[in-house]
């Protein structure tokens, strides 16, 4: 949750510094990127992490490889010169375009599904909590037909 909080105050941050002038201005792209990192690998966090377990090795490898591309791909496209009419294109795209929708937009689209996959078992739901929660189940539905009749 803190990580969350920190992600979100970076990225309110890095608005409002985008609108001062001078030196403050310049920081507000290298703000944004941290918060938004911040808030992705925060958001993986609360969406696998189950009380009293740790993260599967899966989904670290996944946050670590996420941490890489996203952040690597958004300082890679912030320091990059400017294009020109001459410059090259990756895959038909301009360089920092090309960054960011084969890179940031693709890519973990294609990686992070198959470590939550390989990781669904251990993060997600095993064997022994899907009999509690059929036993609670069976519970309820009893209680409910014991007030109906």
């Amino acid at each position: 949750m803190k990580g969350l909080c920190l992600g979100v105050l970076a990225i309110g941050l890095a608005y409002g510094l985008a609108f001062l002038p001078g030196q403050a201005a310049a920081l507000s792209p290298w703000l944004m990127v941290a918060g938004i990192v911040a808030l992705l690998l925060s958001l993986i966090v609360l969406g696998v992490r189950r009380p009293g377990r740790a993260l599967p090795r899966a989904v670290l490898i996944g946050m670590v490889f996420l941490l890489l591309v996203v952040g690597g791909g958004f300082a890679a496209a912030l320091v990059l010169p400017g294009e020109t009419a001459g410059s090259p294109l990756w895959l038909g795209l301009p360089r920092r375009v090309a960054l960011l929708v084969y890179g940031i937009g693709l890519l973990p689209a294609l990686v992070l599904p198959l470590c939550y996959a390989l990781s669904f078992d251990s993060a997600v739901l095993n064997r022994a909590d899907l009999d509690k929660l059929r036993s609670e189940l069976a519970e309820l539905a009893s209680r409910r037909d014991d007030r109906t009749t």
